[in-house]
C-alpha cells in the first residue's frame, strides 16, 4: 500500500508540474504557422482522423498517432494506431484503410492482439505490398518491444498470416528500397535508455530479397550506440548513406557512410533531438521531417548529474516542454541539420508519413494534439488525445 500511495502522489505531482510548465520557455519560434522558406509551401491542413472521409461506425479512440501511408497499384493505403492514450494498452488497434483519392476511405483491415502495437510500416517491393509493425507489452509505464511482424497484401481485405521477422526485442523504424534492394532500419530496445555498461543499443540496417527474410545489410553491422533508437536514412546520387539517429541518452547522431563501405559510419553529434525522423530526397537535396523541441536543445551538460540520473533529468525535462513537427534540410557537406519551418502542430505530435504525388508535390500525413487547442507540453498532449492531419508540400521551380 505505501508503494501505491507513493506512486499516486508521484502521478499527481507530475500532473501539476506538467500544467505548470506547459507554457514554459521557448526559443522564440513557438508559432506553428511560420511562413515556409522561399521555394517550399504547404496547403492548409485537413483533419483526417477523426474525419468526414472515414467509414461510418469506425471505432476511433482518443489517441490516434503512429501511422504510415503508401500508394500501391493506384490506390492509397493508410494505417494508424488508435488507443485510449499514447501509452500501452490492451485496447490498441491498427486500422488499415484504402482509398482511390485519399479523401474517402474504406476499411482494409483491423488488427487487435490484446497488447500494444506500434510503428506501422508499409513497403512496396517487387510489385508486392508488405505491412510491418512491432508488438509490445500491456503496461503503460514500460517500453517493452516483443517482436517485429510482417503481413503481405493478397487482395482487397486479404492479408497473409502475420509472421515474426528478425530478432525478438527489436523495433522496426523505416523500410524503403534502394537499387532494387529492400532496406530496413531497426534498433534493439534494451539499450535505448542506457548510458554505459555492456549493452548499448544495436542500431542496424537490414536487407531482404523477398520482404520476409531479413539479414544485416553488411556483416560489420550493427552499429553499437548508447541510447540509439529511431534512425532514418537516405542515399545520395553516388550511393553514399546519410542517417539521423534519435538518442535518448545524449546528443543526436548525424552520420554518413561511403557507398564503398556502408558499415563505416562517421558520426557527428547535435544537442538537438530529432524524434520520429523521416528523410526524403528531392532533386539532389535531402530533407528531414521530425519533432522539434521549441525550448531549444535536448542534450545539456548537467555537470552535477551523471549516468542514469542525467538521462532521467533530460528525459523528464523533454516531457514537460512544448513540441512542433518541423521541416529541415540535411546539409550533407557540413553534416548539419538546418531548420526551415514548422507545420501547424502542438502537444503530442510528429509521426510523419510521405507519398510523392508528382515531380514537385508530396502528400504528408502527421498526427498532433488539436491544432486549434491548448498549446500543451508533450506529455500533457500524450494524455489528452491526438488527431491525424494531412497537407500537401509543394517545391516551387
Amino acid at each position: 500500500m505505501p508503494t501505491r500511495l507513493s506512486a499516486f502522489f508521484a502521478v499527481i505531482s507530475g500532473i501539476l508540474l506538467i500544467f505548470a510548465v506547459s507554457f514554459a520557455e521557448s526559443d522564440g519560434t513557438e508559432n506553428g504557422d511560420i511562413t515556409p522558406v522561399p521555394g517550399i509551401s504547404y496547403s492548409p491542413l485537413k483533419q483526417v482522423v477523426p474525419g468526414p472521409g472515414l467509414p461510418e461506425g469506425l471505432d476511433i479512440r482518443g489517441a490516434n498517432n503512429n501511422l504510415d501511408l503508401v500508394r500501391y497499384r493506384n490506390r492509397f493505403y493508410f494505417a494508424f494506431r488508435t488507443a485510449p492514450t499514447h501509452f500501452a494498452s490492451r485496447a490498441v488497434r491498427f486500422i488499415i484503410l484504402t482509398s482511390e483519392d485519399s479523401e474517402r476511405w474504406e476499411i482494409e483491415n483491423i488488427i487487435h492482439i490484446g497488447r500494444d502495437m506500434r510503428e506501422p510500416r508499409f513497403l512496396v517491393y517487387k510489385g508486392r505490398l508488405f505491412f510491418y509493425y512491432f508488438s509490445a507489452g500491456k503496461n503503460p509505464w514500460t517500453f517493452s518491444p516483443q517482436h517485429i511482424w510482417v503481413s503481405e497484401y493478397k487482395g482487397p481485405g486479404r492479408w497473409t498470416e502475420h509472421q515474426k521477422i528478425w530478432k525478438p526485442g527489436y523495433v522496426v523504424w523505416r523500410a524503403k528500397v534502394h537499387k532494387n534492394v529492400a532496406i530496413m532500419s531497426t534498433y534493439a530496445a534494451r539499450g535505448v535508455r542506457e548510458t554505459k555498461g555492456e549493452k548499448p543499443s544495436e542500431l542496424t540496417l537490414l536487407k531482404s530479397e523477398d520482404g520476409i527474410v531479413w539479414k544485416p545489410f553488411d556483416p560489420k553491422l550493427p552499429v553499437q550506440v548508447y541510447g540509439a533508437g529511431e534512425a532514418d536514412f537516405e542515399f545520395d546520387a553516388d550511393g553514399n548513406l546519410y542517417t539521423v539517429v534519435r538518442n535518448e541518452s545524449g546528443a543526436t547522431k548525424i552520420c554518413k557512410a561511403p557507398a564503398s563501405n556502408i558499415a563505416d559510419w562517421e558520426c557527428t553529434t547535435s544537442p538537438i533531438k530529432y524524434d520520429s525522423p523521416l528523410m526524403f530526397k528531392h532533386k539532389g537535396e535531402i530533407y528531414l521531417i521530425a519533432r522539434r523541441n521549441i525550448s531549444g536543445v535536448y542534450y545539456r551538460d548537467v555537470r552535477l548529474l551523471r549516468g542514469g540520473i542525467e538521462t532521467l533529468y533530460l528525459m523528464g525535462r523533454y516531457w514537460v516542454t512544448r513540441k512542433r513537427t518541423a521541416m529541415y534540410r540535411y546539409d550533407t557537406g557540413k553534416m548539419e541539420i538546418e531548420w526551415l519551418f514548422d507545420f501547424p502542430s502542438r502537444g503530442d505530435t510528429s509521426f510523419p508519413a510521405l507519398v510523392r504525388l508528382n515531380d514537385d508535390q508530396y502528400l504528408l500525413y502527421n498526427y498532433s494534439s488539436p491544432i486549434d487547442g491548448p498549446d500543451y507540453c508533450w506529455v500533457a498532449g500524450q494524455l489528452t488525445g491526438t488527431r491525424i492531419y494531412s497537407t500537401i508540400i509543394t517545391f516551387h521551380k
